[in-house]
């Protein structure tokens, strides 16, 4: 009773500081994979300090530099996790490399004031969005995809996909890259991108009612290096260039507006085990 009344107490700390890192974006940077080696324990607890620099909003060609705790909480691996990076997520299909489950991800209030070129435009609020995921693992490749829904703030539904190659470089460092695409519906378009009719008077910026299609395709990267048993440290980075019903908005073509973002971060973390 005392370990399940810990468990909670953890859990609920992971929750709130991972609502409280949220950046700008819901969309996943990385796979997630961490070097082999011998199994963890059941329970797995990453804690750190760490910083990440990404646009005031998305299409935004402004950037802010924000402290987030990199967390991550998992039972076996992945059989269930809650992760500033990943989201809140199970597996409840593990078979030959192919991992399936649900997933939530969080997405931030965008607010009229960020970088200073959405004056008018109004705020899209916070968002949860759920889903499911699939994933397939080889010892040097990892693929995944997630399809969600917004239930509240946009209500839009969004497909990710990311793939990567994954390179162990020695016994303590571990590189992993590859390309990203993201495609969204005309909802998720209409709050993040449109322009309607009460905005463009408020704002200056002429009407625009994007459609469902691609909303960008990039590339990520991350470095993981194990200081020791417990100390890890890892650096990730990631580029989208925003695809035509994106970069036509004039929120993007405007003069705080641009169809290239980037997300560059680090963190330190120290893992707990039981």
């Amino acid at each position: 009773m005392c370990q399940m009344g810990l468990l909670g107490r953890v859990a609920s700390l992971v929750a709130f500081l991972v609502l409280s890192a949220g950046t700008a974006t819901a969309q996943p940077s990385s796979i997630g994979s961490e070097p082999s080696g011998p199994p963890p324990k059941d329970w797995t607890f990453d804690i750190g300090p760490g910083a990440i620099l990404v646009p005031w909003f998305e299409g935004s060609a402004n950037y802010r530099i924000l402290p987030i705790p990199n967390l991550d909480l998992r039972y076996q691996r992945d059989k269930f996790f809650l992760s500033a990076r990943d989201g809140v997520g199970a597996t409840l299909f593990d078979n030959s490399g192919f991992k399936a489950g649900p997933i939530l991800r969080y997405r931030f209030p965008r607010n009229e004031g960020d970088g200073g070129y959405l004056f008018g435009m109004g705020n899209v609020p916070f968002t949860v969005e759920g889903g499911g995921f699939l994933r397939y693992d080889l010892p040097f490749l990892a693929a995944k995809v997630e399809l969600r829904r917004g239930l509240g703030g946009s209500n839009g539904l969004i497909f990710d996909a990311l793939v990567d190659g994954k390179v162990r470089l020695s016994d303590t460092v571990f590189l992993s890259a590859g390309p990203r695409l993201s495609v969204t519906d005309a909802t998720y378009n209409q709050a993040y991108f449109g322009v309607n009719a009460n905005q463009s008077i408020n704002s200056g910026y002429v009407q625009y009612y994007p459609g469902a299609g691609l909303r960008s395709v990039g590339a990520g990267a991350s470095g993981v290096w194990k200081v020791s048993d417990k100390l890890t440290f890892v650096a990730f980075g990631s580029y989208n260039y925003l695809g035509d019903i994106a970069g036509n908005s004039p929120i993007v073509t405007g003069p705080g507006g641009s169809r290239n973002q980037f997300i560059v971060g680090s963190a330190l973390s120290w893992r707990f085990e039981w």
